[in-house]
């Protein structure tokens, strides 16, 4: 439904209120008196409020906010925004046109507080009804108006209460009633007045003078309205009320006063008024006799739809009956709903108020009307267009240029801040001056102390370093030991002082020494409390007496001095005891002591061991710290993926730059360990997260490098990423062509048979004249029918589908890239996919019969053809039974089976198995033609990507053109751009086959390297270029897929 609201019960004329801060006042001026008899009860200036713009939607019954009884009927109403009297009068000034040849001017605003609102009456020379009347858009205090008796008149209402009026051209007028006045949308000076005799005046009030007279009709029929385009200053139209001939003329007064630019027919009586469009000059509405209110479309026009009549219900007998009634009602409803004013609203767009005889004031919105324009309305359009494209890509373009901005966007600027800044410190192999930097810039000094401990991990000497780095610089140590030590009791310097031991201990001693008894004689040093003595002799004794007397020695002084525990599992090699029981709190001085003391292969597992120890007890920096120190990124990313966790919860969304901090200290602590490229699946999943983000903000090379892991996510990066605009340098960054991340699955199509549609066409060539070309489908048939009867086989064949008859000159052919089922006019060359008019549904299906039987008939229709053919049958049987591997042709291939003819490259039979009826020369030898004997075995021109194996330099060639071809196969092609599409699938098939043998030459190789990448940046000059490069230098041994791959670039550059 269009209808929004309407009045009853108004017989009126209309203007909409054309300001901004009412926007839904209508004002309705009556036409009658609405009563019963002859009596002239005067009329009524009322004033509505749609409620159009409320937001419970528009009110179903208008109301009523202000009204004014006239002496006098309406004729016409206009209204004014009166912008230079907004001060005075807020919502500008309202004229009606009276029957009495006068014309009043109100204040709205006074209207709507019940004040008296009349400002002026102005009657000067005008005479009858006041059916024209206007004011103007540029100039809203000027007014026109048109009397009866064919004079114009205007009025400067600057001062309303004493206005201006005067005549266009004081000596001339029009010598019948003024139908319509109209101000020119773009001069201010200009108007245009209709008469009943057929003629328009065009005023310039500068000059007080006619500008121009169009003699519209000729049969001296009524011009009943005329407008003006309302961004076109010198486009007009004007409305003929003859109902013989009821047209709108559009003219264009630059080229012609005398004949109009266009006419529009599509009324069948006489029309009554018109609106063009303020906010889309391509819409126009008009209404006539003929009980249609007809919208049009000026870009091609047409109407292209009606605005609907309330039809009253009624029976088909009632109506029959009421026939003959001259004034029943029913008998003249149509009659009734004639709409005799239309107008569009200037503020509320696509919305329209129209009037009826029914005593109807109707508000309806374009919107709802079912159009056969298909464009939206100007005000629907956005005034620009924007995309979005992958890696931070957007395209835009404004409405009122052509020009179409390229633009990359960044909608994490500190990642792409922080990103770019990275990749510097990377390229410039700094490392230890990009860990200083992170010390400095660290904002906490937990921070700080995982990137010293990174920066360690570059060192040469980093055991070493990392000693100095937990505090104990060696200088400092060996410089306190040089000190003298002193007695903390007396300050007296300890050095020298030893225990005192007996003359009997001391004489045994010597004995058991003059006798080699070392065990005695270190026995009884520890007796007499000597141990510096024991320990002396021990070492003398050997091995095991040495161990014994160390042992003794930690287990007695241990519990005295806790730092020879220390000292003992340096002595005898077993720091990691030592670690397991060190104490948590020291855990510094046990990583320093591993360092110094355990050998390469035991030391990372002393850092890991001594890092759970810190992880149990909680010390989770500090055991980072260990992980580290052991080059266990499995072990050591355990915290940062804590640390990222935590920010993530905060920010509750993946924190970009948290995770940017992360990948930081991955990649780096990756590059301290050798760079290798595994990683866990779990650090994989972040890593691609990384570069995705940093995809989408145009960082593609950067965003490359970081792609890790066999995850689905991961591997439509990666393929995403090699074909962006930078897909060179990705190509560098990630090393090899990528597989393609998802499986090439052929879409099945439903089994069509169009054996009889082959026969109709073939029927129709035995008709035609020996020059006429064989139709595609009737080619495909033939060679598929050569192919079974080569083979030899009998495998029942499906029942044939019903074949529907098409109308003459149609013929239904299969696309080769979709497999789906098209129809081509041979006049015409039309094509379309949906059956052509006039198709005639087959009502049964025709019986299954054997594969046997469908051969023998197409055996005899081929013979009916021509002789020729059967020897170039024969011919091809032979060949293909002297091959050496043998393959069926298939029906659904990738590529269709059409090669280019044989007439003139009868080597190509060889290769192509193309034996057709334009070579009757096959089997026989050709007079000037030298016989060519191929030295290879032939290159079959379909091909299943998926069953060729390429050495992985060659993907990126495959994968271009593979690209190509299916972006091809997608766009809208016309029938001679598929034949194009058909010869270049086949010399891709070709030139892939032949890269997979190795018969190409590497020169060759790059040359069509560089091609598929000039083609997949549209680079086409270039393409172009290589192209007759390659057909100069290397057509004989590479013609055979050259010939496609320019099919190829010349169908790319068109539709690509």
């Amino acid at each position: 439904m269009t209808k929004i609201t309407q009045i009853e019960d108004k017989g009126a004329t209309i203007a909409w209120s054309p300001n901004a801060s009412h926007p839904d006042i209508i004002a309705l001026g009556t036409k009658d008196s609405g009563g019963i008899g002859f009596d002239d009860t005067g009329g009524e200036i009322d004033l509505y409020d749609l409620n159009l713009t409320s937001p419970d939607g528009p009110s179903p019954q208008p109301n009523l906010v202000g009204s004014v009884k006239t002496q006098s009927r309406f004729a016409s109403v206009a209204w004014t925004t009166g912008e230079s009297l907004a001060d005075r009068f807020k919502m500008g000034l309202l004229a009606g046109g009276m029957a009495d040849g006068t014309v009043h001017v109100w204040n709205p605003t006074a209207i709507m507080q019940q004040q008296d609102p009349l400002l002026t009456s102005i009657s000067n020379g005008l005479a009858g009804p006041i059916k024209a009347l206007q004011f103007s858009r540029l100039n809203p205090t000027m007014l026109a108006a048109g009397g009866a008796n064919g004079k114009v008149m205007v009025a400067d209402l600057s001062t309303p209460e004493a206005p201006d009026v005067f005549a266009p051209c004081p000596d001339y007028s029009q010598s019948t009633e003024i139908t319509s006045v109209a101000w020119n949308t773009q001069v201010a000076h200009i108007v245009a007045s209709a008469a009943g005799d057929g003629s328009v005046a065009v005023w310039d009030l500068n000059a007080r003078k006619a500008w121009c007279n169009l003699r519209c009709e000729t049969s001296g029929q009524a011009v009943a309205d005329i407008c003006w385009n309302p961004t076109e200053g010198l486009h007009i139209l004007t409305a003929s009320a003859d109902d013989r001939n009821p047209v709108l003329k559009l003219w264009d007064l630059r080229a012609s006063t005398s004949m109009p630019l266009t006419t529009l027919t599509g009324h069948t009586a006489g029309i009554l008024k018109t609106s063009w469009c303020p906010h889309d000059n391509t819409l126009l509405l008009s209404c006539g006799k003929d009980n249609r209110t007809v919208l049009w479309d000026l870009h091609t026009l047409r109407p292209i739809a009606d605005v609907p009549n309330d039809i009253p219900e009624q029976s088909a007998h009632d109506s029959i009956n009421n026939q003959n009634e001259m004034f029943g009602s029913s008998g003249l409803a149509p009659a009734q709903q004639r709409r005799y004013d239309i107008q569009w609203s200037p503020m509320k767009r696509g919305v329209m108020a129209t009037c009826s005889l029914d005593r109807k004031v109707q508000v309806h919105s374009v919107i709802g009307l079912a159009t056969k324009c298909g464009r939206p309305p100007k005000w629907m359009k956005p005034s620009s267009s924007v995309s979005c494209g992958y890696g931070g890509t957007v395209i835009s373009c404004k409405k009122t240029d052509k020009i179409v901005q390229i633009r990359k966007v960044h909608e994490q600027p500190e990642l792409v801040q922080a990103s770019n800044a990275f990749e510097a410190e990377m390229q410039s192999s700094d490392i230890t001056g990009f860990c200083d930097r992170k010390i400095a810039s660290a904002p906490s000094q937990l921070e700080q102390q995982t990137w010293g401990f990174m920066k360690v991990m570059f060192e040469s000497n980093a055991k070493q370093v990392l000693v100095k780095h937990l505090g104990l610089d060696p200088q400092k140590i060996a410089e306190e030991a040089m000190a003298p030590a002193t007695d903390t009791a007396n300050g007296a310097p300890t050095v020298g002082q030893k225990n005192g031991m007996s003359k009997t201990a001391e004489n045994t001693v010597k004995k058991a020494l003059l006798v080699g008894n070392y065990e005695a004689a270190v026995e009884c040093c520890f007796n007499a409390g000597n141990l510096a003595d024991a320990l002396l002799l021990a070492s003398c004794a050997g091995a095991e007496v040495w161990a014994k007397t160390q042992q003794r020695f930690f287990e007695s002084e241990s519990p005295k001095r806790p730092f020879l525990a220390m000292v003992s599992a340096i002595i005898r090699g077993q720091v990691g005891d030592l670690v397991s029981t060190s104490d948590a709190a020291q855990w510094q001085e046990t990583l320093a002591l591993a360092s110094t003391y355990a050998t390469p292969e035991e030391f990372p597992t002393l850092c890991i061991s001594l890092g759970d120890k810190l992880s149990e007890a909680g010390d989770h920096h500090a055991a980072n710290l260990c992980y580290m120190c052991s080059l266990s990124l499995d072990h050591s990313v355990r915290y940062w993926l804590s640390q990222l966790e935590a920010a993530n919860k905060q920010k509750g969304s993946l924190d970009l730059l948290a995770l940017h901090q992360f990948v930081v200290k991955v990649s780096v602590f990756m590059k301290a360990t050798g760079g290798a490229s595994t990683v866990s699946p779990e650090i994989g999943v972040l890593f691609t997260k990384y570069a995705s983000a940093l995809a989408d903000q145009g960082l593609l090379v950067p965003a490359a490098k970081y792609v890790r892991g066999d995850s689905e996510e991961s591997q439509i990066l990666r393929d995403r990423l090699y074909r962006s605009r930078s897909s060179a340098e990705c190509l560098q960054v990630l090393g090899s062509a990528p597989p393609f991340p998802f499986s090439m699955n052929p879409v099945k199509r439903t089994t069509q048979t169009v054996r009889n549609t082959a026969n109709n066409n073939t029927q129709q060539m035995r008709n035609t004249s020996a020059h006429s070309n064989t139709g595609s489908s009737y080619a495909g048939n033939q060679q598929q029918a050569q192919t079974s009867m080569q083979n030899g086989t009998s495998t029942p064949a499906p029942a044939p589908a019903a074949t529907p008859q098409l109308p003459a000159g149609w013929m239904a052919l299969q696309d080769p890239t979709s497999g789906n089922t098209y129809y081509a006019n041979q006049t015409t060359g039309e094509t379309r996919w949906d059956p052509p008019p006039g198709t005639v549904s087959a009502q049964s299906q025709r019986a299954s019969t054997p594969v046997t039987q469908t051969q023998n008939a197409t055996s005899n229709s081929q013979a009916q053809y021509t002789s020729a053919q059967n020897s170039q049958a024969q011919y091809a049987a032979d060949k293909k039974a002297s091959s050496v591997s043998a393959t069926n042709t298939k029906l659904a291939s990738k590529y269709g089976d059409g090669f280019v003819s044989s007439s003139s490259h009868p080597e190509l039979a060889y290769q192509y198995g193309n034996v057709g009826t334009s070579n009757p020369y096959t089997g026989a030898t050709r007079h000037g033609i030298a016989q060519v004997t191929p030295g290879k075995a032939p290159v079959s021109a379909t091909l299943n990507f998926d069953s060729v194996q390429l050495p992985a330099e060659y993907n990126p060639i495959k994968d271009g053109l593979l690209t190509i071809t299916s972006s091809l196969a997608a766009a809208p092609l016309t029938a001679a751009d598929k034949r194009q599409l058909s010869e270049a699938e086949k010399g891709v098939a070709i030139l892939v086959k032949r890269l997979a043998r190795g018969d190409i030459d590497a020169g060759v190789i790059q040359k069509v390297s560089n091609l598929v990448t000039a083609l997949l940046n549209r680079d086409y000059n270039t393409t172009t270029q290589i192209q007759k490069q390659l057909v100069n230098d290397d057509w004989k041994d590479h013609k055979d897929w050259l010939k496609g791959v320019k099919f190829l670039i010349q169908l790319a550059s068109k539709r690509l």
